[in-house]
């Protein structure tokens, strides 16, 4: 009777402290129970499937590292492009790029020092996204705030113009990288040419000379060495090597580096030394450089002069005018009660 009882009780026990109740949500005991069970084999199963996975991954390193591809009976499928490369060839293929666009924006791309495979269609893909969002935000701006309820020509208008300033903002932010980028390239250049020297001195080729520069480069001026390994591996490649220095001058944009470009193609042609161009052409490049410094020092006082007549002109008359006013309105009180009293005093008199 009493093992009857207990089991009894547990049972009823378990039945309270099982059931689960959230809302409109009733689990019995049973319910509650399966629930855990169900949890219990998914949390396994995923600990199981992570440890597969990598377990695969340490083999594919392994193989990898042994120089043997892993062989699969069923064929490789081919890999699918991101949504953003269908969506910028879709819009690549309207009437609203032309081909004139395209050059434009893939040299600015290359400017900006954004390469690889489909650069452009991410480019107007980020357009098209951008285009879109500022569409739905003006609607938004335009359904919440009210403005211009009563025309809906200007609605229209004020539509327009956000699909317009959504569809040139990438085009702002690439020419701002394309601008941070050149005058990287004009700060590095000098150091550059520097080393290009060291190189011709001791011997080495042009090609080996301008790898080695962009090996040298990599810490200190990232991009400077990124443009010279593009052009060593051109040089490589190409039958001309005037071609690639000749790309190196388009993708970088710079005067100064067409400069260098035509002493290089000189020396390929005509045998000339390199040392002593490349050593002046570096020295008026330092001499420009500093020049722009002083240039931009000599403008400061200018920018300046608008935040110290907003900001530190108005404090300092504060700090040393307020004890002046301060007297000035102590003078004026006691003037004014001491006049007071004096008028009382002789309309005393009798």
């Amino acid at each position: 009777m009493s093992e009857t009882f207990s089991i009894a009780w547990l049972i009823d026990t378990a039945r309270t402290y099982l059931a689960f109740h959230a809302g409109e949500v009733r689990l019995g005991a049973r319910d509650t129970c399966i629930l855990i069970l169900a949890l219990s084999g998914a949390l396994v199963s995923a600990l199981n499937l992570s440890r597969i996975g990598r377990r695969e991954d340490f083999q594919e390193r392994l193989d990898a590292l042994r120089g043997t591809a892993l062989t699969r009976a069923e064929p490789t499928r081919p890999q699918r492009s991101p949504w953003y490369h269908r969506l910028g060839t879709a819009i690549a293929g309207t009437p609203i790029i032309g081909t004139t666009e395209q050059r434009a924006l893939l040299s600015a791309l290359a400017a900006a020092g954004i390469r690889g495979h489909g650069r452009l269609a991410s480019l107007l893909a980020a357009k098209g996204c951008s285009a879109v969002a500022l569409l739905m935000a003006g609607g938004l701006l335009l359904e919440w705030r009210g403005f211009f309820a009563d025309s809906t020509t200007m609605q229209l208008v004020m539509l327009a113009a956000a699909v317009f300033l959504g569809w040139r903002m990438p085009d702002v932010v690439l020419s701002r990288l394309a601008a941070r980028r050149q005058r990287h390239l004009e700060q590095g250049l000098p150091d550059a040419l520097d080393l290009l020297v060291f190189c011709a001195e001791a011997g080495l080729s042009l090609d080996q000379a301008i790898e080695q520069v962009a090996r040298d480069l990599r810490s200190s001026s990232p991009d400077v060495a990124g443009e010279f390994a593009a052009a060593a591996a051109e040089m490589r490649v190409l039958p001309d090597r005037s071609k690639a220095l000749e790309n190196l001058a388009q993708r970088a944009g710079l005067a100064s580096l067409r400069s260098i470009v035509a002493t290089l193609n000189q020396s390929i042609r005509f045998g000339t030394p390199l040392s002593d161009s490349l050593r002046v052409l570096a020295a008026e490049m330092r001499t420009e450089r500093l020049a722009r410094y002083e240039e931009r020092a000599a403008r400061l006082p200018v920018l300046l002069a608008l935040p110290l007549m907003g900001f530190i002109l108005p404090s300092m008359m504060i700090v040393v005018g307020t004890p002046l006013i301060l007297r000035m309105v102590d003078f004026l009180q006691q003037a004014v009660a001491g006049g007071s009293g004096v008028g009382g005093k002789l309309i005393g008199v009798p």
